[in-house]
């Protein structure tokens, strides 16, 4: 089970070189020729504190006896272009598109993960990273020393990683909300910047699994304690 599960954590760690290839190889295409911008919007909430609003709009949909699903917002099916931008495809979760003449506005909402393309820095960080320490936890597990406290550090490292980036989700939300024009358009209060959302943000776990790590770390930390008093016991 040991080298099973060293074989997907190499491949892992392969995957995320890849990847990183790739991020790099879109990097230079952002600064091409091409000035298009396109972003995925969610007009459910805005993407700010998402969870905040979510539980505001459950609460004032019980309170007023709403049946599920939730209300949405829908947009306008706008298929041509409104002043300096378009919407298109489904109405419900369109692409905004226009063009920006500046490359690192467009390299930075590549990074921040808001173009419409899988990819995000903090997606790759969190895949290399988290590979690569995964790798490194399997590799100092032997049958004569199963626990160590190199394991337990990493394991709380992965925890920070994942609360770390969680953090840093909602400020990239901020700085999305300032490089993104202020389009508005009939039926929403507020600019479509506000319901920009990261083409990454299902793949990356939330804060939840970042204190899940911490708590295993803690507890896997005196574990160890506890097995090496046990040594000396004996």
């Amino acid at each position: 089970m040991l080298r099973v599960g060293l074989s997907l954590a190499a491949l892992f760690v392969l995957g995320a070189f890849l990847i990183s290839c790739v991020f790099i190889v879109r990097s230079f295409d952002s600064f091409a020729d091409k000035q298009e911008v396109s972003l995925t919007l969610d007009t459910n909430d805005p993407n700010l504190f998402s969870t905040i609003h979510a539980v505001k709009a459950g609460y004032e949909d019980g309170r007023d006896d709403k049946p599920l699903p939730r209300r949405r917002y829908p947009l306008p099916k706008l298929q041509a272009n409104v002043g300096s931008f378009e919407l298109l495809a489904d109405p419900q979760a369109p692409l905004l598109r226009y063009q920006e003449p500046n490359p690192w506005k467009r390299w930075t909402l590549l990074c921040l993960g808001a173009s419409d393309q899988e990819l995000s820095l903090a997606w790759v960080l969190y895949f290399a990273l988290g590979s690569w320490l995964l790798l490194q936890l399997l590799l100092d597990v032997t049958p004569t020393t199963p626990f160590t406290f190199a394991n337990a550090r990493r394991l709380r490292g992965l925890g920070l990683l994942v609360l770390g980036l969680d953090l840093v989700q909602e400020v990239a939300y901020l700085m999305v909300r300032a490089l993104v024009p202020a389009f508005q358009t009939p039926g929403l209060a507020e600019p479509l910047s506000h319901y920009v959302r990261f083409s990454t943000e299902t793949t990356l776990p939330g804060w939840e699994v970042g204190v899940l790590l911490l708590i295993i770390a803690a507890v896997y930390r005196r574990g160890v304690e506890l097995s090496q008093e046990a040594e000396l016991t004996i």
